[in-house]
């Protein structure tokens, strides 16, 4: 059976093949040089394609039976982490990069940095910046440079147990963290094996920070600024360990066996993740136990981050990039988006406003057309997040320190200290400018 993880990330990727919605697409357009606005070449290419979702194969074949010229060569990788790797090595080679590549929100700093991706804005990818909400598009302009394609988008949303919720006397979702707070006791009161949610991992921490109002990591080219102790990361780490210390937090970790049983037997009453998840409650229980919220805040107004999301880029190696462009040029809008957004949680603006798309009802809801707490995560998304372009080292070492901390009952802030202290002098070590 395919793991949750292994679709977690599948939900990611580019989607089903539709092929007769292509026809023609690409077909009509005229030949194109290098610098040509996302145009389609007429002289035969193959496309290197790198991905770790089973679903690209599918676009891969749509693409190439609406234009013969134009073929793939796809590499299914294992995960995400894998591609970043034999990117990275790629780069150090000085040869091996496929044309094509998704490229994680939070990993394109890095690979920036790393002169991996190629600047698309020669070919007219920068046009888009209208059509994508501001969150996902941030991420992909890199100092003014357009180095990805937003693909799906992870809003953040809480995905709560409703029953479990009323059985413990929470009689709504809290929107405020004090009445999360209130819950958390609440459940674990009514069924000491029952918490409200577990502790949580890198990816989840540093959304929430960024939920919080926090901005601890700020680069300008090779100089870094980490500040984990800033107002909104400080904040967020000590409610949090409130919680944890109340032994209100579960430590089942995050797509393992032991966490799916707790989803299904009522035992973990809520989910914080992207609106990407929206979609894969169906195999938690029993259809219409659960609902969607938005994030609480700390003052009861909307308050949201990205949990998740990828791009597709092409790389500085490309020997194809006009034609590579191009394939991102159909993505971008139109019947090519449509695909894109078959098993993702859209990017795109118009789609977000979609009333097909915002009144669809889920049945793992009871019926709740549940995209619409989506949408409106994604229009108060807050502004300014930056990762750091070594964020895939700081979630490596994230259980060197505060993954202890969240296991130990510990402090958090100061685990979140000592984090700091390692991702300082990793990134002086590299040859970056840390916190001087």
């Amino acid at each position: 059976m395919e793991s949750i993880t292994t679709r977690r990330w599948a939900r990611l990727g580019a989607v089903v093949g539709a092929s007769a919605l292509l026809v023609g697409a690409l077909s009509g357009c005229s030949a194109a040089a290098p610098g040509d606005d996302g145009a389609a070449p007429t002289e035969d290419v193959t496309l290197t394609w790198w991905t770790w979702s089973d679903s690209t194969q599918e676009l891969a074949d749509a693409i190439t039976e609406a234009n013969p010229n134009i073929t793939f060569d796809v590499v299914k990788l294992e995960n995400p982490d894998a591609v970043v790797t034999k990117l990275q090595n790629a780069v150090k080679a000085g040869k091996g990069a496929p044309d094509l590549v998704p490229v994680e929100y939070q990993t394109i700093p890095q690979l920036d940095m790393g002169k991996a991706l190629a600047d698309l804005s020669e070919y007219g990818l920068g046009d888009y910046e209208d059509a994508f909400t501001a969150s996902t598009w941030n991420s992909v302009n890199q100092q003014g440079k357009i180095v990805a394609l937003p693909m799906d988008s992870g809003p953040m949303v809480m995905i709560y147990n409703k029953d479990l919720y009323a059985n413990a006397g929470v009689a709504q979702a809290p929107t405020t963290w004090d009445q999360f707070a209130d819950a958390s006791a609440k459940i674990h009161a009514f069924d000491p094996e029952a918490y409200i949610a577990n502790s949580g991992d890198a990816g989840f921490f540093t959304s929430m920070i960024w939920a919080s109002g926090g901005q601890p990591f700020q680069s300008e080219g090779e100089n870094i600024t980490i500040d984990l102790q800033d107002e909104g990361t400080k904040k967020f780490a000590s409610f949090w360990g409130d919680r944890l210390n109340a032994g209100e937090l579960s430590g089942v970790p995050t797509w393992s066996d032991e966490w799916s049983k707790a989803l299904t037997q009522d035992k973990l009453g809520t989910l914080m993740m992207g609106s990407w998840m929206i979609g894969g409650m169906d195999d938690y229980g029993t259809a219409g136990k659960w609902r969607v919220a938005p994030m609480p805040s700390w003052d009861g107004q909307p308050a949201s981050s990205e949990n998740g999301g990828s791009g597709l880029a092409v790389t500085e190696q490309s020997a194809n990039k006009a034609a590579a462009a191009s394939v991102l040029t159909y993505l971008a809008e139109g019947e090519g988006r449509e695909l894109v957004n078959t098993n993702g949680f859209p990017s795109t603006i118009a789609d977000l406003s979609n009333p097909e798309f915002l009144d669809h009802p889920f049945e793992a809801y009871g019926g709740q057309p549940a995209n619409q707490v989506g949408a409106a995560s994604a229009e108060s998304v807050i502004a300014g997040w930056q990762y750091l372009p070594y964020q895939g080292y700081a979630n490596s070492v994230f259980t060197d320190s505060v993954g202890q901390a969240l296991g130990s009952n510990g402090d958090l802030n100061a685990a979140l200290v000592e984090w700091q202290d390692t991702l300082v002098t990793f990134g002086n070590d590299q040859g970056f400018s840390v916190n001087k």
